[in-house]
């Protein structure tokens, strides 16, 4: 009769223990469910932030660098000399600038091509000069024939970069065109730091129709053009069939065992045409949600087992008080 008894406590205690690790397994479903529901939408949102301040920052220095352009094209005495093609005066009237835009914006690229596109001065490289650039420089061309202003992104044979060019005229006509350019790793580097997201600039030498040079990373049809971590972004590449589109994309990856949100976004040059894309990638933050997750579940499981104990202690105390009457 005793081992009955004592029998019927443990089951019953089990019984109840039983009932509150599954109440407790409930609940934390539900939680869970919510958690994931709201960390997805939040991982949306963040990496659509980080897109549109990258987009941002590439207008806005494309802008700047345009702005510079036609502040240079305006000057008299900088259109005189383009249309008599002096490279003395230019070079004079334009070192203090360049100087100091250099030191100041980070200026990559200042220089002035003549009519028939050639490079007449390159104040960054002033020993090289008079070379032919229309089969390579298609922004130039564009602001040449149409006698309007080009900006955005251009890709030629020193790599990728955001330029400004401005159409230079001398007494009604065009006495050629000056440009302003900016590396586009600084920007980078900005965004970063605002977001907190590692981002890299693909191109795909197919679609500009130039080749990058040999000491650009390539994975397949991907040229790693740059990028604020390096062997993070060429893990991805190696392990992930990414393609340039048309659209933002959201998704995630996991690189190194590393769970990572990610966002990539049609890059095109200054003509609309699509000529790669950019990555971005931020730790995705469900990592700390499956660790939390995990020990919840143990809490619950250990709640169970002491509650099954606690009960179990109970109902033995219960019965021997009850004998004892």
């Amino acid at each position: 009769m005793r081992r009955f008894l004592g029998g019927t406590a443990a089951a019953v205690a089990l019984a109840v223990a039983v009932v509150l690790v599954l109440a407790f397994g409930g609940m934390l479903r539900l939680l869970e469910g919510a958690e994931l529901e709201a960390n997805a939408h939040d991982r949306a949102v963040q990496m659509k932030l980080v897109s549109g301040a990258l987009a941002s920052s590439f207008d806005q220095a494309a802008k700047f660098a345009l702005a510079l352009a036609e502040t240079t094209a305006r000057r008299a005495d900088v259109a005189a000399a383009l249309a008599a093609e002096d490279r003395e005066a230019l070079q004079r009237l334009s070192q203090g600038p360049y100087d100091y835009l250099k030191r100041q914006a980070g200026i990559q690229i200042y220089g002035y091509h003549s009519k028939d596109i050639r490079y007449l001065l390159r104040m960054h490289k002033p020993e090289s000069f008079g070379d032919d650039i229309a089969g390579f420089r298609p922004m130039v061309v564009a602001a040449n024939r149409t006698r309007r202003a080009q900006t955005g992104v251009e890709i030629g044979i020193a790599g990728i970069g955001l330029r400004g060019i401005a159409v230079v005229n001398h007494g009604g006509e065009m006495a050629g065109t000056m440009e302003v350019g900016l590396d586009m790793r600084p920007i980078l580097d900005l965004v970063k730091a605002s977001t907190n997201a590692d981002i890299a600039v693909i191109v795909v030498p197919s679609l500009g129709g130039i080749a990058l040079d040999d000491k650009t990373p390539r994975f397949g049809d991907l040229n790693l053009a740059m990028s604020t971590d390096d062997e993070l972004f060429a893990s991805l590449l190696k392990k992930s069939r990414i393609r340039p589109t048309r659209d933002i994309e959201i998704g995630e990856e996991r690189i190194d065992g590393r769970a990572f949100s990610m966002v990539t976004q049609p890059l095109v040059d200054f003509s609309g045409r699509l000529v790669g894309l950019t990555i971005a990638l931020k730790d995705d933050p469900r990592a700390a949600s499956r660790r939390t997750h995990t020990e919840l579940w143990v809490v619950a499981l250990c709640g169970g087992i002491l509650a099954f104990v606690v009960f179990s202690v109970l109902f033995q105390v219960a019965l021997a008080r009850r004998r004892g009457v």
